[in-house]
């Protein structure tokens, strides 16, 4: 409800201007006004959230997992080729991923693999002259040309040859991160424009590892790019390199910890067949009694571990004693 100002407190209002000692905005001094104005041109807003994401904690033991990976990379793809490749790491860095996809080329090969036990992905880029350098390689060619990088999409043959470089980048990404936090890699899809890239927000910071990779003469390159959401999640993990002795003793440890879990009894049971009886049934029943089960004779039977069925076999006779062969695995 707005406020109404009585006849007593319009005329004080009127008295105070007249007299002056209440300013208007006209009899306002123009040059405190003008001097506000310039200073407040000057002010420039400050963005919390950027600075904050701007200032990311450096992480020893990425450095060393990404230095395991480029050796142990290097020797893979030199195997799978049959010729000698240099794979060199860049020094990692932190980017805005919208800032990452604007030095892409159109179209590019963007690769997502997801870390199942780190809630988390990767993103795997290929330089398109790596590609056909492994493409000639594959079909045998004993030199490598420079390629002809036209800006068309890769064909069916070329996102075979794809998939196996992410087979060996899973694989050999999976032996560098063992000795600092054990993840389990999946290939999930690829595209050819970051644009269609949905699963990492824009202006979301990303860790950026770049590998120059030499074969013969033909230098190319391939980007590993992992957000730091996910980093973050396990910044513990990653805030000291491992030395050699934490190496041993966590595979000490690990072998132990093996040896411990095979130990553990575990109870199998072999279902031969349910059956279904109401209360007046079961309360019915008497010595000499026939249940029908939901099961023939030659039927298979389920292997339940803990109450969960895990196997189907047929159940026999083995050195006297009754036995059950496993015929299907079902879990």
């Amino acid at each position: 409800m707005e406020q109404v100002l009585s006849q007593a407190e319009i005329d004080a209002l009127l008295g105070g201007i007249s007299e002056g000692d209440i300013l208007t905005e006209a009899a306002l001094p123009d040059e405190p006004l003008q001097q506000a104005v310039v200073e407040q041109k000057q002010v420039t807003d400050f963005d919390f959230i950027r600075f904050t994401k701007g200032k990311k904690e450096r992480l020893p033991a990425l450095e060393f997992i990404y230095d395991r990976f480029s050796k142990s990379f290097r020797s893979a793809l030199s195997l799978f080729m049959e010729r000698e490749v240099e794979v060199g790491p860049v020094p990692s860095q932190y980017v805005e991923y919208n800032e990452f996809i604007k030095t892409l080329p159109l179209p590019t090969n963007m690769n997502i693999v997801v870390t199942e036990n780190l809630n988390g992905f990767f993103i795997v880029i290929f330089d398109a002259k790596l590609i056909f350098s492994v493409l000639e390689t594959v079909f045998g060619s004993a030199t490598i040309s420079p390629a002809r990088i036209e800006g068309r999409e890769f064909t069916k043959i070329e996102f075979n040859v794809i998939k196996k470089l992410i087979d060996l980048v899973s694989s050999e990404m999976e032996k560098a991160w063992e000795p600092v936090y054990e993840i389990h890699c999946k290939y999930s899809r690829s595209e050819i424009n970051p644009n269609y890239i949905t699963m990492v927000a824009k202006e979301e910071t990303v860790n950026l590892n770049e590998f120059s990779i030499e074969i013969g003469d033909i230098t190319s390159w391939m980007k590993i790019c992992m957000p730091y959401g996910v980093l973050e999640s396990i910044k513990g993990y990653l805030i000291s390199t491992p030395s050699r002795e934490d190496m041993e003793m966590r595979g000490k440890w690990l072998a132990r910890m093996r040896e411990r879990i095979n130990e553990i009894p575990i109870e199998v049971s072999a279902i031969l067949g349910r059956k279904s009886i109401s209360l007046h049934e079961f309360a019915a029943l008497s010595a000499g009694n026939v249940i029908m089960v939901d099961r023939y004779v030659n039927d298979a039977i389920d292997v339940e571990i803990h109450k969960k069925t895990k196997f189907r076999g047929k159940m026999g006779v083995f050195k006297g004693s009754k036995a059950v062969r496993v015929d299907e695995i079902t879990q």
